[in-house]
């Protein structure tokens, strides 16, 4: 059976089909393709370290009651409750290895609702200023943010030779965690631990991060 269509009724109809292809796309997806978004230098005011980030996401000292000399949080603010979050924590550690860092960092969450553990801790996928570091995935209902969201957390933890230990915590809700992944990978990649005693500041890092988009001017974090 023919339908006679008129061209005003064929438009009206390709335009209710391409409304419905865009509705039926990730929201999140839609939102990041549209920012024009460039890479910039987060240098500690220190010298502890340098890391590259997006220019959507802004640095905030992570936990304000902390002596943690590195202790950073970089956060991008998605539509309604969706976030994702960067912490970076440098410190003194009572560990001897990475393993045992990474395994014990998500012990206070296991008390959240539907905690489960996503990877157990492998070692070898990520490096932190150079050094081999160990990973676990897990996830888990926050019952400390609005609407108590699932969260899907990365956590890689890598031990120094002076000591020291330092964690890169991926924190973000689980819709978001594949699409900002890259994103992460490539932050954690640039970041450069340029004094390890936490006293003097130390000679500058570089700024030759192959594969990164171009870098806007460097931004000095205050914190």
């Amino acid at each position: 059976m023919w339908i006679d269509l008129s061209r005003n009724d064929l438009t009206i109809i390709s335009s209710v089909i391409m409304c419905a292809i865009l509705l039926s796309l990730p929201i999140t997806q839609i939102y990041a393709s549209s920012e024009n978004v460039v890479w910039k230098t987060f240098k500690e005011k220190n010298g502890l370290f340098t890391i590259k980030y997006p220019s959507n996401w802004s640095p905030l000292k992570a936990y304000p009651d902390s002596t943690a000399p590195i202790n950073i949080v970089f956060s991008y603010t998605g539509r309604e409750s969706s976030f994702a979050e960067l912490y970076l924590i440098g410190q003194e550690s009572i560990y001897t290895n990475a393993t045992d860092l990474v395994d014990d960092y998500p012990v206070y969450l296991q008390n959240e609702q539907n905690f489960k553990l996503l990877q157990p801790t492998e070692c070898g996928t990520y490096t932190i200023s150079n050094l081999t570091a160990c990973d676990t995935i897990i996830t888990f209902k926050s019952s400390h943010l609005d609407g108590k969201p699932v969260i899907k957390d990365l956590i890689v933890g890598t031990i120094g030779e002076d000591g020291s230990e330092y964690i890169a915590e991926y924190y973000v809700t689980k819709d978001l965690f594949d699409t900002f992944l890259p994103v992460v990978e490539e932050m954690i990649r640039s970041i450069n631990i340029t004094d390890t005693s936490g006293l003097p500041e130390s000679d500058s890092a570089t700024d030759d991060f192959p594969g990164l988009p171009p870098l806007s001017e460097p931004t000095i974090g205050k914190l």
